[in-house]
C-alpha cells in the first residue's frame, strides 16, 4: 500500500475534492471564492476541517455561505479552532455560531470543575458583544434558567425601592443602571459596558425574561443556584462525552479481559447528529508525533471506521482531562492531554499487534480505542512501580553515584504520570509523555542499567555509602565532592588497575593521578588537540572487571561497555588538554578524587 499522509486520508471523504493550494487563501483569496462557490457546503465543511487554527477561520470567512459551514461544524471541532486562533481574532466566527455551538464554549470556559469562573464569562461576553446580538439574544432566551441567574448573580447586584429589597448594602462605588424606574442594578465589574448593553438588549428584545431574570437575581440563594446550574452543566458535557470525575477516573482503571471482544462504536453513538454527521477531524491531524498509529489509521483508509475513532480520540480526550484535574479550556492543556491518549494508544496497540502494521489495522478496525489506551498506561505504571522500588531500596546510596540528570530521568519516571527526556530545538531538556513501546523499552532499560550498576558498584567494586564517605573525607579538594558520580568513580578504578593492578576506587595521590594520565593518554600530534585515552589498557580494564564473580549475562556486558565509553569520554574531556609536565591545579578539574598527602591512602 502507498503511503499518504493524513490529509489525504480525511480528504478522501470529500469525494478526492482538493480544491485549490492552501496559500490560495492568503495569496488569492479572489480565486478561493470562486471555487468555493462551486462546492457543495458538506465538502467545504470537510475541507475547511483539513485546515488549523487561522487557515482555518480564513477559509470560513471566504465562503459564500459561511455560517452554514460554521453551523455544520461539529462544535468539538469549532471550539478547537477558535482556541487555536484566539477568541479576539474569531469575532466574525462567533457571531454566526449557533446556540448548542455556544453553550458547549461557555460550559467549558465559564467553569473550572464546579467552580463558576465569572471573569471568563465577562470575558466572553464582552467579545459577544462585538457581534450580532441575535447570537447572544437567541441563547439568553433558551438556556437552563439557572446558569442565567448565576451568571448575572456574580456580575451585578439588583434592589427595588420597596420594603423587602431596599437595602442598597455596600453600592456606593458601583456604576448603577436603571431602565424602568423599578430594578436598581449595580455592575459589580469595574469596565460594566458589555454588560450594561447586554442588560439593556434583554429588556428591550424579551421584557418578560427581563424581569424574570432580575427578580431572580434578588431572591434565588446564590449557593443553591450555583449547584443546580452546574448540574445542569454536566448533563449537558456528558452528552458531549464529557463525563463526571467518577467517571472520567475509569479510564485509569486495568482493561476488562474482554475489552478486546466489545465491538467497536457506530457513528450513531455519538451525540453530535448534525446535517452532515461529520466527525472532529483535528484528533487524526496529530497523529504525526505517534508513527505507528498514524501507519495504521492510513491502513484504514477511506472507511467510516476513521469517523468512530475520531470520536472516541475526542470523548477519550476530554475524559483525560477531567480525571486529570485540568482546565479544558487551556489550549496547551489540550495539546498536552490528546498527546497522552495518542500516545498510550499507540503503545497499546503496538503491543496488542506485535508491532506488525497489518494485524494493527485488524484490530483498530473492531476495537475500541479505550482498551489500547488502558494498556498504555499500564505498561507505564509498572515501570513506575518498578522505578518506585529500586529508588526506595537503595536511593541513599544512589544518591552518591547519579548525576544531575540521572536523577531527572528517574524522577520523571516516578511522577504521576511518567515522562520521558527529549532534546529540543535549543538543545535544551524537555519532557513528553510516553508515546511508543520504543520509549518504554529505553526506559526499562534504563533502570536495568543502573541495577547493574549498583551490583557493580557494590559487589565488583566493594563501594557502600560508608566507604565514599571515607573516600571523600580524605579528598582535600572539596569542590570535586558533590560532583563525584558513578562515571568519576570508574576512573577511579580505571587508575587503581593501570598503577597498582587492582580494583579501587580509593583517593589518588597528586603524584599517582598525574602518573596514571601520562600512562593513560596516548602521545599527541598537535599540542592543542586532545589527546585519545589508549584503547588496549582500556580493553585491559575491561577484561579484568569482566573476571568479577558478578554471574554476567549480555545485557550486563553491554551496561559494562557503556560506562567504559562514557569513563574514557570524561577522561578525554577533563584531561586530554592538560600540560601533565607542568603543574596541575586539580580544583579545576572534575573526574579523579585526590588528596594532596599521600599518607592519607
Amino acid at each position: 500500500m502507498d503511503m499518504k499522509n493524513i490529509t489525504d486520508t480525511l480528504n478522501d471523504f470529500s469525494d478526492g475534492v482538493n480544491p485549490f493550494p492552501v496559500e490560495w487563501i492568503s495569496e488569492h483569496p479572489d480565486k478561493v471564492e470562486d471555487v468555493l462557490a462551486k462546492l457543495s457546503t458538506e465538502d467545504q465543511i470537510r475541507y475547511a476541517m483539513q485546515l488549523r487554527g487561522s487557515l482555518m477561520h480564513d477559509f470560513i470567512n471566504l465562503s459564500p455561505n459561511s455560517q452554514e459551514v460554521i453551523r455544520g461544524l461539529p462544535p468539538e471541532e469549532l471550539y478547537q479552532m477558535i482556541k487555536e486562533t484566539g477568541i479576539g481574532e474569531s469575532l466574525p466566527i462567533l457571531a454566526m455560531m449557533s446556540q448548542n455551538q455556544l453553550q458547549y464554549s461557555f460550559d467549558l470556559e465559564w467553569w473550572q470543575r464546579d467552580c463558576f469562573v465569572p471573569e471568563c464569562a465577562l470575558e466572553w461576553l464582552e467579545f459577544i458583544d462585538a457581534c450580532d446580538d441575535s447570537s447572544i439574544v437567541q441563547w439568553l432566551q433558551n438556556e437552563d434558567f439557572d446558569q442565567k441567574v448565576v451568571l448575572f448573580q456574580s456580575l451585578i447586584k439588583v434592589y427595588k425601592d420597596d420594603e423587602m429589597t431596599d437595602s442598597y448594602e455596600g453600592v456606593e462605588e458601583m456604576e448603577h443602571l436603571c431602565l424602568d424606574g423599578v430594578y436598581d442594578v449595580f455592575f459589580k465589574t469595574k469596565e460594566p459596558g458589555a454588560l450594561r448593553r447586554l442588560i439593556t438588549l434583554l429588556r428591550s428584545e424579551d421584557p418578560s425574561l427581563y424581569t424574570s431574570i432580575l427578580e431572580a437575581v434578588i431572591w434565588y440563594p446564590v449557593t443553591q443556584t450555583i449547584e443546580t446550574a452546574y448540574r445542569w452543566r454536566l448533563i449537558r458535557t456528558a452528552e458531549r462525552g464529557i463525563p463526571d470525575f467518577k467517571e472520567a477516573m475509569e479510564v485509569y482503571s486495568y482493561p476488562s479481559p474482554d475489552a478486546l471482544k466489545i465491538p467497536a462504536t457506530k457513528l450513531e453513538d455519538f451525540s453530535y447528529q448534525g446535517e452532515f454527521n461529520i466527525a472532529p477531524y483535528y484528533p487524526l491531524m496529530q497523529t504525526e508525533s505517534v508513527p505507528f498509529l498514524k501507519d495504521v489509521v492510513l491502513r484504514l483508509g477511506n472507511s467510516p471506521r476513521l469517523n468512530t475513532i475520531s470520536w472516541e480520540l475526542v470523548y477519550l480526550a476530554n475524559k483525560i482531562m477531567v480525571a486529570d484535574q485540568v482546565q479544558p479550556s487551556d489550549l496547551e492543556t489540550r495539546k498536552e492531554s490528546l498527546k497522552k491518549v495518542l500516545g498510550y494508544i499507540n503503545i497499546g496497540l503496538e503491543l496488542g499487534a506485535s508491532g506488525d502494521l497489518e494485524k494493527g489495522a485488524r484490530l483498530l478496525s473492531h476495537t475500541h480505542v479505550l482498551p489500547l489506551f488502558q494498556t498504555g498506561y499500564q505498561q507505564l505504571m509498572t515501570l513506575k512501580w518498578k522505578t518506585e522500588s529500586f529508588l526506595k531500596e537503595n536511593g541513599s546510596f544512589l544518591e552518591r553515584l547519579f548525576t544531575e540528570l540521572d536523577k531527572d530521568l528517574l524522577a520523571a519516571l516516578v511522577v504521576r504520570f511518567p515522562r520521558v527526556a527529549e532534546v529540543g530545538d535549543k538543545k535544551a531538556l524537555g519532557w513528553r509523555h510516553f508515546s511508543s513501546i520504543k520509549d518504554v523499552r529505553n526506559a526499562e532499560s534504563f533502570i536495568d542499567q543502573w541495577i547493574f550498576h549498583l551490583r557493580f558498584a557494590r559487589k565488583g567494586r566493594g563501594m557502600s555509602e560508608r566507604t565514599i564517605k571515607q573516600y571523600l573525607g580524605k579528598c582535600d579538594i572539596h569542590e570535586n565532592h558533590e560532583m563525584m558520580d558513578l562515571t568519576n568513580w570508574t576512573a577511579m578504578a580505571f587508575a587503581h588497575y593501570i598503577l597498582f593492578k587492582k580494583i579501587s576506587c580509593a583517593p589518588l595521590s597528586e603524584p599517582s593521578a598525574k602518573s596514571f594520565l601520562e600512562i593513560v593518554f596516548l602521545l599527541g600530534v598537535f599540542k592543542e588537540e586532545v589527546r585519545q585515552c589508549d584503547s588496549a589498557l582500556v580493553d585491559s580494564f575491561k577484561q579484568e572487571l569482566l573476571k568479577l564473580p558478578l554471574a554476567w549475562i549480555d545485557s550486563d556486558q553491554n551496561f559494562l561497555a557503556t560506562l567504559l565509553n562514557k569513563c574514557v569520554v570524561h577522561l578525554q574531556q577533563e584531561f586530554g588538554r592538560i600540560d601533565l609536565k607542568a603543574e596541575v591545579d586539580w580544583k579545576f578539574t572534575h573526574g579523579l578524587c585526590i588528596v594532596k598527602n599521600p599518607t592519607s591512602l
